[in-house]
């Protein structure tokens, strides 16, 4: 009797993480640089004899027990469709890598939403304010950009345009990677950090375009079918616990 209340209990929450990370999809379909999240499942078959058989994990403990529990989201890194928007301050990302950027506290954070504008000091930002990392050839305090005189060439090497024929070359927008699918933490606002011991390397050949953003890759129909499926699932996962219950009740019935 407790098997069929413990599995449908499992299956309830297991449900609940996947329905979860649907929404937080679905909620960034439109969001610039977003990688949708997916949730994969595993069986609790074995069993133990140390009384805490209660199928519920807080993320850190083991889960003792039969039925099923979800396991950590995991982020499709697949590339978003490119969308021209002809801004000088967009660029978007063709392929491996992340913009580096330097958060208000010092710290590096890295994203792949590259709508970036230019603050009062003339330094290119992104919507939070945060410094958008370049290699400079000359001394940084001498350059001013605008959101008109960028240039940003498929290489990284970006520039300052004088006039029609004359563009000055000031340093080199570098695109990170991760060794790992799984090695960076999101820390909100489309941010990421690495995790720790994660080595982190500068993309060798970067393909980055000017004039251009990098959209979500959330597939509206499969996120929309999988909810779906996901709420049948915790239908039927709710209905064994209730079945559970009621053939519980009888049998407290039949002792009297």
């Amino acid at each position: 009797m407790f098997r069929i209340m413990w599995n449908g209990t499992s299956g309830m929450y297991a449900e609940q993480e996947k329905l979860d990370a649907i929404a937080n999809n679905l909620a960034n379909s439109s969001t610039v640089g977003y990688k949708s999240q997916s949730v994969s499942f595993s069986d609790l078959v074995y069993e133990t004899l140390n009384g805490r058989e209660y199928p519920v994990s807080n993320g850190n403990d083991p889960i003792n027990g039969t039925g099923v529990k979800a396991n950590d989201w995991m982020r499709d890194n697949t590339q978003g469709t490119p969308s021209e928007t002809d801004k000088k301050t967009d660029f978007a990302i063709f392929g491996d890598g992340y913009f580096r950027v330097t958060r208000p506290d010092g710290s590096k954070a890295y994203e792949r939403n590259g709508q970036f504008s230019v603050d009062g000091n003339g330094r290119i930002v992104d919507s939070s304010g945060n410094i958008l990392d370049i290699q400079y050839k000359v001394n940084p305090n001498s350059v001013q950009f605008s959101d008109s005189n960028i240039v940003l060439a498929e290489n990284g090497e970006i520039g300052i345009r004088i006039n029609e024929n004359q563009i000055e070359d000031v340093g080199k927008v570098n695109l990170y990677n991760v060794v790992g699918d799984d090695s960076m933490t999101s820390i909100g606002d489309n941010l990421f950090s690495p995790k720790n011991g994660a080595q982190v390397s500068v993309v060798g050949n970067p393909q980055i375009k000017q004039g251009f953003v990098e959209e979500s890759n959330v597939d509206m129909v499969t996120e929309l079918t999988g909810m779906i499926v996901a709420q049948r699932a915790y239908e039927f996962s709710s209905k064994s616990l209730k079945t559970a219950d009621e053939m519980w009740q009888l049998v407290n019935s039949l002792s009297k």
